[in-house]
């Protein structure tokens, strides 16, 4: 019997180089097609070298340049492998069993590591920034997200967290954006993947529950713009709130099925745990003065309510509120604090002495004037604070009207009109004509505001705006000078005034009959005796 012969079909030598190794050569996308189709008939599961090799180099060449064709190649790759890997994992090609022989479980184990490998390129393109926003990244997402669905049903019927702490990690690591003026970030992938975030119970229960001891690990080896990165894109993340609530948490929608997940992400206890301890490392971090701002603006809606223990926030609140260099970030924190005076028994002994020391010029010419003033008026809305306390504060409101703007002052008279009818005490201060006194005995260097003297002094500072150059405030300031019969002011109706306002109400005022410009008609600037006595005006007659 002859020998067999060998078979004439010899694979080129090149061609098995690019297959171990992987080709630095651009494939085309015929060629990519090709290696796929190979791939599902033919099992020549060395081709997946080839292409997560060529998904590399594209994603090389797509930071250093703008390459559409490149970008599409990408593409296509990504639409094969995920293909490819789709189909091993519902024909559980993935998954090990005791009946399989030595040389599959080889071929199994290789095939997970090149899964493994794909699922490592596929966070780099999310957390690598490129040459230029490219819609790849996004199919990048998209791809893995579908492998987390994949893999519950696949492997054990469970939420995969591995997978799923992988995409995590890389989108709070990711470069692909910068840091915003508001504190969040402006990466198009973290904004993406925030709207699919916020419909989904599970990837928001697992989001936190993954990430305690990767976070502290972070803080111990990562430098401080890196940390403030990854505060960026959590604050982008979470923004725009959680499906988290005491009711009907069964029903919230899930990203993959709800018979693979457990009983134990519907229990309240365990995510307000998890979800604490990740906030309160979040809040160890250093912080930019933007990040402070983003935080304190959320916290009392989109972190207190989910919180095991919210008194855990009192140390950071009261820095925030003790911090003397931006007016902004206490302003940001009374809403905070007062949640947790509320609700919690927080206990802040210097809370009206520190709340009077932000009665500042500057406070007039901030973005979150409006807030404050409403919060200011809840504060002070009580009738067991001292008359004393209250004086300082109507005091030190109508000094800062003599140099506010139009805008500031129309928040300041009718402020200072509710404070006089909740607090009648003090309407001893509009009464005090004492003429015998030198000075004003008001000390508005004083921070205590039971120690500034005020409830001594008058509101001489109401009868000069009624001269106020605006009629507007002016005509408003007299109200001082009448009885007061009015009820009070609805404040939200001047909070939002601004000089553009004011100029729109001026605008559309309507007039009976024309502005009088003058008190008498005059034919002629000069009289006709004034023509005649002056040579000066020879030739200049009208």
């Amino acid at each position: 019997m002859p020998p067999k012969r060998k078979s004439s079909r010899r694979q080129d030598p090149t061609q098995k180089k690019r297959q171990q190794e992987g080709s630095t050569e651009t494939l085309s996308f015929e060629n990519v097609n090709s290696l796929g189709e190979e791939i599902k008939n033919a099992s020549k599961f060395n081709n997946f070298v080839v292409l997560l090799s060529q998904l590399q180099n594209v994603q090389k060449i797509l930071a250093e340049k703008e390459d559409k064709e490149s970008e599409t190649l990408g593409r296509q790759i990504l639409a094969v492998l995920f293909e490819r890997f789709e189909a091993l994992l519902n024909e559980g090609m993935m998954k090990g069993s005791s009946k399989h022989d030595e040389k599959q479980k080889l071929v199994i184990n290789w095939l997970a590591d090149k899964y493994q490998t794909f699922k490592t390129t596929l966070t780099q393109l999310l957390s690598s920034r490129l040459y230029y926003e490219t819609s790849m990244q996004l199919d990048a997402m998209e791809v893995y997200l579908n492998f987390v669905k994949l893999e519950s049903k696949s492997a054990e019927n469970q939420f995969p967290k591995k997978t799923y702490q992988q995409l995590v990690e890389s989108l709070l690591h990711s470069h692909a954006g910068d840091s915003l003026p508001d504190g969040t970030s402006s990466s198009f992938i973290t904004l993406e993947f925030s709207e699919i975030f916020k419909n989904y119970w599970d990837l928001q229960f697992y989001f936190f529950d993954i990430l305690n001891g990767t976070l502290s690990t972070w803080k111990e080896n990562l430098s401080n713009a890196e940390l403030e990165r990854i505060v960026a894109n959590f604050v982008t993340i979470i923004r725009n709130g959680l499906k988290f609530s005491t009711e009907d948490l069964e029903n919230e929608p899930t990203f993959v099925a709800k018979d693979v997940l457990p009983s134990a992400i519907y229990k309240h206890n365990k995510f307000k745990s998890q979800f604490q301890k990740i906030v309160l490392t979040i809040l160890s971090y250093p912080l930019s003065p933007a990040q402070y701002k983003a935080i304190l603006s959320i916290l009392h809606k989109r972190i207190i309510p989910y919180m095991a223990q919210p008194q855990g926030l009192m140390d950071f609140l009261t820095d925030a509120y003790n911090l003397q260099d931006d007016l902004i970030i206490p302003i940001l924190s009374l809403n905070s604090l007062y949640e947790l005076m509320k609700r919690y028994n927080l206990e802040y002994p210097d809370f009206y002495s520190k709340l009077y020391s932000l009665l500042r010029p500057d406070l007039f010419y901030t973005r979150y004037r409006s807030r404050f003033f409403r919060l200011c008026d809840l504060f002070l809305s009580s009738t067991h604070l001292s008359a004393t306390l209250v004086a300082s504060f109507i005091k030190r409101l109508a000094r800062l009207a003599l140099t506010s703007s139009a805008s500031g002052v129309v928040i300041i008279i009718p402020f200072i009109y509710n404070l006089l009818k909740r607090h009648p005490t003090c309407m001893i201060m509009l009464h005090n004509t004492d003429g015998s006194q030198v000075g004003d005995p008001f000390d508005n260097l004083e921070t205590n505001p039971l120690n500034t003297k005020a409830i001594k002094s008058s509101l001489w500072e109401l009868e000069t705006l009624m001269s106020h150059y605006h009629p507007n405030i002016a005509t408003l300031a007299k109200i001082f000078g009448e009885p007061f019969r009015k009820p009070n002011y609805n404040m939200e109706d001047f909070l939002d005034w601004s000089y553009q306002s004011l100029l729109e109400t001026e605008k559309s005022r309507r007039y009976k009959n024309q502005a009088a410009l003058e008190f008498e008609n005059f034919d002629s600037v000069l009289s006709e005796q004034d023509k005649e006595g002056s040579a000066l005006l020879e030739g200049w007659c009208l």
